[in-house]
């Protein structure tokens, strides 16, 4: 029994599904374990055994990193001079560090514990098993008329009821629905057999459901896009085919009348974002108007901005009162200034880049529609951050990075040379 225990220890790739399962081990310790410093710990305990399986693999030195190596360590050293600039506010400086770049290492997790294409795929349907569960609590809350917080709700709005599942917000759900469903629909595509198409398919269709639910005006445009955009890979009939659905499925919308059930409050809600009564209160103390005070924030210190956690989110509004920006680029930009931003922008635009190429890479195998997912699924979360905070939520992010590292590692390496068993000696 030793034996076993310890072979289960010691093996990275149950360290990393215990990682995908992240949101309902969150959720389960902060409801049901009342010790603070566990419920706190328990992630970063997590990351800490795969970071020493990390650097045991880079020891061996068989994996050198591609592009993505040079702004991911400009960006680290970077954060760290900033965070020395303000010594009257160096706690402040400290967790507004972590909160940037300690999920970001997930990206070295990724990158060199991944074994193959194979043991991708099965990190995937675990990965998108999870959402599934997060998906049907957050269809359940809107069936059952579980009460929402009433700031997530506008006051002209139909929707009333927003899924939220066990996750910060409704916005927080989307974006990882809008993460999750291209996956899911990849191995939709992928699937062979009748009970493996009925599986992912039914799957990908609670998840949009769920999408639907939250009410996320950002995650429902930016998969719409992506969708548009990752159409492309296929072949130009798919492309045209996806714009034409879109564009009608548009004008439906629109036409449909706004007591229509489900669609009149999809309609009511997105319409709503046209009227001049919304920009006029998103101006004046709403989304706008943060975005614009991160801007103007900026600009006192175009090029290093005010310092790690002392502008628009958790850290920000813990120490100096500050409210959340609801973009995490702009809170970037007001912390981070120009060149903080430019360089978050280049790691996350490179992780999408990696993703195109194994797609492109996987254009005539199996694993195509694996690749075009993930591809969909990065962008969408790309475009997401934006227009709300995604990142600063932990688990976003170490899923973000950590499949952005695998997806680096298949794209870029050549496996015959590079893959070993990394918990094996060699």
């Amino acid at each position: 029994m030793k034996t076993n225990l310890k072979k289960l220890v010691m093996n990275p790739t149950n360290w990393i599904y215990l990682l995908l399962t992240y949101p309902i081990i969150d959720y389960a310790m902060r409801k049901f374990i009342p010790i603070g410093f566990i419920v706190s710990l328990w992630d970063e305990g997590v990351l800490t055994v795969l970071l020493l399986f990390t650097f045991i693999a880079y020891a061996k030195g068989h994996r050198t990193m591609p592009g993505i190596k040079h702004a991911f360590l400009a960006f680290l050293i970077f954060g760290l001079g900033l965070m020395f600039m303000d010594m009257t506010n160096f706690n402040a400086s400290v967790e507004g560090f972590r909160a940037i770049f300690q999920y970001m290492v997930a990206l070295l997790i990724g990158f060199y514990l991944i074994e193959s294409k194979e043991q991708m795929q099965s990190f995937l349907k675990a990965f998108t098993l999870v959402g599934l569960f997060v998906a049907l609590i957050g269809v359940m809350q809107v069936v059952l008329g579980v009460e929402v917080n009433s700031s997530w709700t506008g006051e002209n709005e139909s929707m009333k009821r927003r899924a939220f599942s066990i996750v910060t917000s409704p916005n927080v759900l989307g974006s990882y629905m809008i993460l999750t469903i291209p996956i899911a629909v990849g191995l939709f595509l992928q699937g062979i057999t009748k009970k493996q198409k009925l599986l992912w398919g039914l799957t990908s269709l609670i998840m949009l459901v769920c999408l639907i639910a939250t009410g996320s005006r950002g995650a429902w445009f930016a998969l719409l896009a992506v969708l548009v955009i990752g159409s492309v890979f296929v072949n130009r009939k798919v492309f045209l085919s996806i714009v034409a659905v879109a564009i009608i499925g548009g004008v439906v919308l629109l036409a449909v009348p706004e007591t229509t059930p489900v669609i009149g409050k999809v309609q009511n809600r997105i319409t709503t974002l046209f009227t001049e009564d919304y920009w006029e209160k998103s101006s004046q103390s709403g989304r706008v108007a943060r975005w614009t005070n991160a801007y103007h924030r900026m600009r006192l210190e175009p090029l290093f901005g005010a310092g790690p956690g002392h502008w628009g989110g958790a850290v920000g509004s813990r120490y100096f009162g500050t409210i959340y920006t609801d973009s995490y680029m702009f809170k970037t930009l007001a912390e981070t200034g120009i060149i903080g931003l430019t360089l978050l922008v280049s790691m996350m635009l490179a992780i999408v880049k990696y993703a195109a190429q194994a797609t492109l890479r996987w254009k005539n195998t199996p694993y195509f529609y694996t690749g075009l997912g993930l591809f969909c699924g990065f962008l969408a979360v790309f475009f997401h951050n934006f227009v709300e905070n995604i990142f600063e939520v932990p688990f976003m992010s170490t899923f973000f990075w950590l499949l952005g590292g695998m997806v680096a590692a298949l794209a870029t390496l050549d496996f015959r040379y590079a893959n070993r068993k990394i918990g094996s000696r060699s």
